[in-house]
């Protein structure tokens, strides 16, 4: 009797283990055909249940079941009814504005930018949040517990991924950054630092690539499809952009443009190399630049007040004091500009772009830095390449960032190249 008890509670147990698995299969499955619905609007807009069948791959009934529970909560909704050759108008899906959300936070400056958006990219919520240390342990440590505190403050549905824009060299996969020369950092596995208390996976990307991604799609480049966005700061990194999907590689290091060599007999630079361009045109070469010339008598203007520490002196500063007309300002700005013009006009020969957007700080800063790169461009490249080429500053500001970086945790979450090649 009780071996025919024990034989009965162990098949029963594995038939509800069995049962078990199946739901979380199911649920699992269910949770997937939602996101890639969600996505699918997202990215082409607008559309009836029959495109969606045709977009995702998924069967009818599917589409049909994940619709009626998207619907019921509150994600999308039905609207105006497309007009139709024959039989019964179809009815359009569309995401329902501020329903749910991704989270996407950049660095900068010393803060993090944190923001909430919703799948039609509008901003739900934002918030800054100082860093008092160049440790990046402490850098993510400060992210991670101001995450966790944005999140529960949002009271709305979050979909689970957070997607970061870092300074440095980002591998492809692995979630570290290989380097950030200018703050120390090597080899910091990021994901080790925010899953503690934490479950949101995490998409990491460098920060000027975020910030070009989000131009691309809702900020200077909306009207062009093959860009090149060049951030300047404290380094010099592009992005490469074709159908406003960011141009990768097998490592994670395409863009590194601070690292090519503008002038070889130049200063050495931390990856060991001499002249690269981001030891001629950042905020280091511009603060170093005024204050070697300021040493040496000459007159920095109101620039430089008597008896003002020259270690005062920002780059901001100078760019303020070029556009204003100081002349030792100005003289160093060009200077910097020269150099980025000369790799602008590479790039133009190169890969003849539709447009290139200048962000960071120096560009948005300096008009005269701008004008400056744009003209030394135009006379040094092929001028039949060049004539057709826009040169164009960012638009989005600090929030650029976040929302860059948040847009492309959704493409690697659910990537674009699982859909049909459609136009975006």
């Amino acid at each position: 009797m009780l071996n025919f008890l024990l034989k009965y509670l162990y098949n029963r147990i594995k038939i509800l283990y069995r049962i078990w698995v199946l739901r979380m299969q199911f649920n699992k499955s269910s949770e997937n055909s939602k996101l890639a619905i969600m996505q699918t609007l997202r990215i082409y807009g607008s559309m009836s249940r029959m495109k969606l069948t045709e977009l995702t791959g998924f069967s009818r009934a599917t589409v049909s079941f994940v619709i009626s529970e998207l619907i019921e909560s509150g994600i999308i909704k039905e609207t105006k009814k497309q007009q139709s050759t024959g039989g019964r108008p179809a009815v359009i899906l569309e995401l329902v504005p501020f329903s749910t959300c991704v989270i996407g936070a950049n660095l900068d400056n010393n803060h993090w930018k944190i923001g909430a958006f919703d799948l039609l990219d509008n901003v739900i919520d934002e918030t800054d949040v100082p860093v008092q240390t160049q440790s990046a342990v402490h850098t993510f440590e400060v992210l991670r517990t101001s995450i966790n505190s944005f999140i529960r403050e949002l009271n709305r549905p979050i979909l689970p991924v957070l997607g970061i824009g870092t300074p440095g060299l980002v591998e492809k996969n692995d979630h570290i950054i290989k380097a950030a020369p200018p703050l120390e950092w090597f080899n910091v596995n990021v994901a080790d630092i925010m899953s503690i208390d934490m479950e949101l996976p995490i998409i990491l990307m460098n920060r000027h690539r975020a910030r070009g991604l989000a131009e691309c799609r809702f900020g200077a480049g909306t009207n062009s499809s093959n860009i090149i966005y060049i951030g300047v700061g404290s380094g010099v990194r592009a992005g490469f952009y074709i159908d406003r999907q960011l141009i990768t590689d097998s490592f994670g290091g395409a863009g590194e443009l601070g690292h090519t060599t503008v002038e070889p007999s130049g200063p050495l630079c931390s990856c060991g190399n001499e002249g690269c361009l981001q030891m001629l045109c950042s905020t280091p070469f511009i603060e170093k630049q005024i204050r070697k010339s300021v040493r040496f008598g000459e007159d920095a203007g109101s620039l430089l007040p008597p008896d003002t520490d020259t270690r005062t002196i920002k780059a901001m500063d100078v760019c303020r004091a070029a556009d204003n007309g100081e002349e030792l300002s100005m003289e160093v700005i060009h200077t910097a500009s020269n150099y980025l013009g000369i790799t602008m006009a590479n790039l133009a020969n190169t890969f003849n772009p539709e447009t290139i957007i200048l962000g960071g700080p120096i560009p948005s800063t300096s008009r005269l830095f701008v004008e400056t790169s744009n003209k030394i461009m135009r006379q040094r490249a092929l001028p039949s390449i060049v004539s057709s080429i826009d040169v164009l500053t960012a638009d989005l500001g600090e929030i650029g960032g976040a929302l860059g970086a948040a847009n492309f945790a959704l493409d690697r979450y659910f990537p674009i190249s699982n859909l049909e090649n459609t136009s975006y």
